[in-house]
């Protein structure tokens, strides 16, 4: 585990703006939260076009876009496209200024690397907000600080408002788990009890365990079908490195530790020989892990590892999004007695990404691009989302204690791990090399390559660990703006 540090001031000008009012939170729960009926006259008519990742997440939120569209007079078109190419497209046009999309959808990892390209919301505030920067300041009171980091730059410029999270966190069949013959046999063989895991040791000996043949049994009736212990995500498709790095975050690795002065301004990067060794052995756990998961596995990404789960065809999802728990929890409508549990990951330091809508630099309306984004990330419109599935960033939606209700499962099962998660890496989030390197859009393509090789075993681990070094130098050296050091 990763021992706490205290959070840099000179990067962290939002997060901690943000820590102090929720510390006082109980002062602005009492006032008015901002609404789409706080949007005012947009003096500037021209339409704006927004970048949005394609499937549940774009079907979902362009209503929303629609509503802001009707109230203020401005028309609202938008372009959808599946996050594998969501990066590749957008950077091109922000790259040569097209001024194609007013407002890109952000992957907090690329937030360094677009910098130049976006407007930061404080210079946007001052400009169209009649409250200026505070009320921006009171606005972001019920925003998670952490992903306000991830939505910022090194300085603390915050480049967008977040409004769709995709922690990791560990999903269980709960039924399962909590069956006596299930816990007694799982007693006997491995020497402690059932239950979600708190290491990745564990993760292998649940994985064996319920990796089950035809006419075995399970909960005492004989399987009709192989059933496996793990989904996981091992395709060539950029979500193999979270799998791998939520191991190496665990065990206080980085894929590329920070180097700070004596003032704690970071001036660059360095691998470690312990970085080395934390992740080759999470190239070998992940290796090792893979023995327990279906057929198919090898080629598939979150769609398959979700789906697998969801049939009753494996038994625990390690790590996963926390956007997928609504399809992971439909297991309960497939199997008679099914139940879907929710767990932190193992370590508790997994990837905990967020999508922020920012208003381009070459938007011809950075007033209607701000207002839009207060209005998709305000309270009340993420409560609604919530409300019907959606996977909110906001802490006063997710804290609300009427959606612990076991009739808000199904909706908010996810929220718990969520929430821990979020409390306990608060501390270690400034020090990642996603939040962090211009150069990660980048980089992060080549870790899917990397970890995709190292799961079908064409490079061996210790293999794998000299290919990443050997990139991050290259790709950091020519295209992030700190150097890496010796």
């Amino acid at each position: 585990m990763m021992g706490k540090r205290t959070i840099k001031t000179f990067g962290l000008a939002v997060v901690i703006m943000a820590l102090v009012v929720l510390a006082a939170g109980q002062v602005f729960a009492a006032e008015k939260k901002f609404s789409l009926a706080d949007v005012p006259e947009i003096k500037n008519k021209r339409a704006i076009h927004v970048a949005l990742e394609a499937g549940g997440a774009a079907d979902l939120i362009i209503p929303y876009l629609q509503k802001f569209a009707e109230k203020t007079g401005v028309e609202v078109t938008t372009e959808s496209m599946v996050f594998a190419s969501l990066y590749s497209k957008v950077i091109v046009e922000l790259i040569a200024k097209t001024g194609a999309y007013d407002i890109v959808v952000t992957e907090t990892s690329w937030t360094n690397e677009w910098e130049d390209y976006l407007y930061p919301m404080q210079e946007l505030a001052e400009e169209y907000d009649p409250e200026g920067l505070e009320g921006l300041e009171r606005y972001l009171a019920g925003h998670d600080p952490g992903l306000l980091r991830m939505c910022s730059t090194v300085d603390g410029k915050l480049m967008g408002i977040p409004y769709y999270t995709y922690t990791l966190m560990y999903i269980y069949r709960e039924d399962v788990f909590n069956h006596p013959t299930e816990r007694a046999n799982f007693r006997k063989r491995y020497g402690y009890e059932l239950a979600p895991a708190q290491t990745w040791e564990q993760v292998r000996d649940q994985g064996e365990f319920f990796t089950r043949k035809k006419g075995d049994k399970l909960k005492d009736e004989v399987l009709e079908k192989d059933i496996y212990g793990l989904s996981m995500m091992a395709g060539r498709y950029p979500h193999v490195q979270d799998e791998v790095g939520a191991r190496v975050w665990s065990r206080g690795g980085h894929w590329a530790s920070p180097v700070r002065d004596d003032a704690g301004k970071l001036i660059g990067f360095r691998i470690t020989e312990k970085d080395k060794r934390i992740l080759q052995w999470a190239f070998e756990d992940y290796v090792r892990n893979l023995a327990f998961a279906p057929p198919g596995t090898l080629s598939g990404y979150w769609d398959f590892a979700t789906a697998q789960f969801a049939a009753g065809n494996t038994m625990i999802i390690p790590h996963i999004y926390n956007s997928l728990w609504n399809w992971a929890s439909s297991v309960e409508d497939e199997i008679p007695g099914a139940k879907a549990g929710g767990a932190p990951t193992p370590g508790n330091r997994p990837y905990t990404g967020a999508f922020h809508f920012s208003p381009s630099r070459d938007s011809k309306n950075p007033e209607v691009a701000y207002w839009c984004l207060k209005y998709i990330g305000s309270y009340q419109n993420q409560k609604e989302m919530a409300e019907g599935g959606w996977v909110s960033v906001r802490r006063d939606v997710l804290e609300d204690p009427q959606y612990r209700d076991p009739k808000w499962h199904r909706q908010f099962g996810w929220t718990p791990p969520t929430l821990q998660t979020w409390d306990e890496q608060l501390e270690d989030v400034d020090d990642y090399l996603h939040f962090n390197s211009a150069a990660f859009g980048k980089l992060y393509e080549m870790m899917t390559i990397i970890c995709h090789e190292n799961a079908i075993q064409q490079r061996t681990p210790a293999e794998g660990v000299k290919e990443w070094v050997k990139v991050f130098t290259e790709l950091q050296t020519k295209h992030g703006k700190l150097p890496v050091l010796k």
